[in-house]
C-alpha cells in the first residue's frame, strides 16, 4: 500500500510526484501548471495540462485536482475548466500556434462510483490514485476503474479537540493492549473516529499491533508525548495572569476549596501541580485550569491584574474540560488538591515559554522513565 499520509508535499503536488498504477499501454505525463487568479482565500487555484499518451493517440488534459471530492466539486470543477481551456485556446490561438484539443479532467486520491457517473455525464475525464483512468472523449476511449489500494490521508489534528482526549488516554495506559471501543468508551468518542485516530498513531510509529484484529499499544509513549509538546497546540484557550501574594499549598488549598464550595470545577496545573521532586526550573507560574467563575480564586489567593504574573488563570478548551480523557482524567493528588497527570503537565509547561521548556523536558524525561519495558514478539 503506498502511503501518501507521509509525503511532506501537498495534495496536488504528491499526485503528480509518484506515478499512477496505470495499465501498462497507457502514460501520463505532466506538462505544464496553469495558476489562475480567484477571489477568496489563497487568491489563486492551479490547474495542470498533462498528455495521455496511448498506443493509438494522445491526448492533452486539463486537469483540476482535488483531495476529496463530491458531485458538487465535479459540476464547480467543469465550469472551471472549461474557462481554463478557453484561456489556453485563445493563447494558442494568438501565439500562432495550432490550438490543441483539451480534455476537461478531474483528479482525486479516490473518485467515488457516484461522481465517476456524475463526470462521464458531464465529460469530464477521471483520474484516481488508484489507476482509475476514464477518457470518453476526443480520438481516445479509455475506461479502467482502478482497484490499487490507496492510504487515505486525514486531516485529523491528534493534539487538539476530541483526538487529543485519544492520545491523553493512550499515554495513560502505557502497558495495555487497548481495543477502539475501550478507548471510544474512554473517551466519549465515537468508534469510527477512534479508529481513525488509533491507525494514524499506528502509522505515525507511536502505537503497534501485532495482527489487525488485536488491540493497539503505546510503543513510543516518550516520542507522542514530545510530538505533542512539538506540535505548538496548547489546552487553554485563554490565559488571564495575576500576582499572587502568596502561592502555598495552604493558599492553594483555600482557593480549590472555596471554588468547590462554589461550585466552580477546577484543576491544578504549571507550578502548581509539582511536586516537590519534579521540580528543575525555579520561578516558574503557578496555575489552574478554571471553568466558571475566577472570582473564588481571585478572592482566596487575593489575586491582582498586576506583575510580576506568578499565578495564571487557564480556560481550557471545550473538548478537554472533562472527565473523559480530558484535563480531569488521570489526574494526581496533591496536598492542596487535585493536578492534571504529567503528559498534560508538560504539554502546559511548554506552551508558557521561556524556561517553562526545560521543565517540560524534564517531566519528559521522567514520564519515559516510568513507562514499562517493550513488549517482545511471541
Amino acid at each position: 500500500m503506498t502511503d501518501y499520509e507521509n509525503s511532506p508535499l501537498p495534495g496536488r503536488q504528491a499526485f503528480w510526484a509518484q506515478p499512477l498504477p496505470l495499465p501498462a499501454d497507457l502514460r501520463l505525463t505532466q506538462l505544464e501548471s496553469v495558476v489562475v487568479p480567484r477571489r477568496g482565500r489563497g487568491g489563486e487555484s492551479v490547474f495542470d495540462v498533462a498528455r495521455l499518451q496511448a498506443p493509438s493517440a494522445s491526448v492533452q488534459l486539463v486537469v483540476a485536482y482535488r483531495a476529496q471530492v463530491t458531485a458538487r466539486d465535479a459540476l464547480i470543477a467543469k465550469r472551471q475548466l472549461t474557462s481554463v481551456i478557453d484561456d489556453l485556446r485563445l493563447r494558442a490561438s494568438g501565439s500562432g500556434q495550432g490550438a490543441h484539443t483539451y480534455l476537461p479532467t478531474l483528479a482525486s486520491d479516490v473518485v467515488p462510483k457516484s461522481v465517476l457517473e456524475v463526470c462521464i455525464r458531464e465529460g469530464l475525464a477521471v483520474l484516481d490514485r488508484r489507476g482509475t483512468v476514464v477518457v470518453h472523449q476526443g480520438p481516445l476511449f479509455v475506461h479502467v476503474e482502478g482497484r490499487a489500494p490507496v492510504q487515505r490521508p486525514t486531516r485529523v489534528r491528534l493534539f487538539t479537540g476530541r483526538a487529543c482526549r485519544i492520545v491523553r488516554f493512550v499515554l495513560a495506559h502505557p502497558g495495555d493492549r487497548l481495543k477502539p471501543q475501550e478507548v471510544a468508551s474512554g473517551t466519549q468518542t465515537s468508534y469510527a473516529f477512534t479508529h481513525g485516530v488509533l491507525t494514524k498513531l499506528e502509522r505515525d510509529g507511536f502505537v503497534q499491533r501485532p495482527s489487525p484484529r488485536a488491540g493497539f499499544r503505546l510503543r513510543d509513549g516518550a516520542g507522542l508525548l514530545r510530538a505533542w509538546i512539538e506540535s505548538g497546540e496548547a489546552t487553554a484557550v485563554r490565559v488571564t495572569p495575576y500576582f499572587a501574594p502568596s502561592t502555598r499549598p495552604e493558599a492553594l488549598a483555600e482557593a480549590a476549596s472555596s471554588a468547590r464550595a462554589r461550585g466552580v470545577t477546577s484543576i491544578f496545573t504549571l507550578a502548581s501541580a509539582l511536586k516537590p521532586d519534579e521540580v528543575f526550573v525555579a520561578g516558574l507560574p503557578h496555575g489552574a485550569f478554571v471553568s466558571g467563575d475566577v472570582e473564588p480564586f481571585e478572592q482566596a489567593l487575593k489575586l491582582q491584574r498586576t506583575t510580576p504574573h506568578n499565578f495564571w488563570i487557564l480556560r481550557p478548551d471545550a473538548a478537554s474540560d472533562t472527565i473523559a480523557s480530558g484535563i480531569h482524567a488521570f489526574t494526581r493528588d496533591l496536598p492542596h488538591g487535585a493536578a492534571v497527570a504529567i503528559p498534560q503537565l508538560a504539554v502546559d509547561f511548554a506552551a508558557t515559554g521561556g524556561r517553562g521548556r526545560e521543565q517540560a523536558d524534564h517531566l519528559l524525561s521522567l514520564y519515559a522513565k516510568s513507562l514499562p519495558p517493550p513488549e517482545l514478539d511471541e
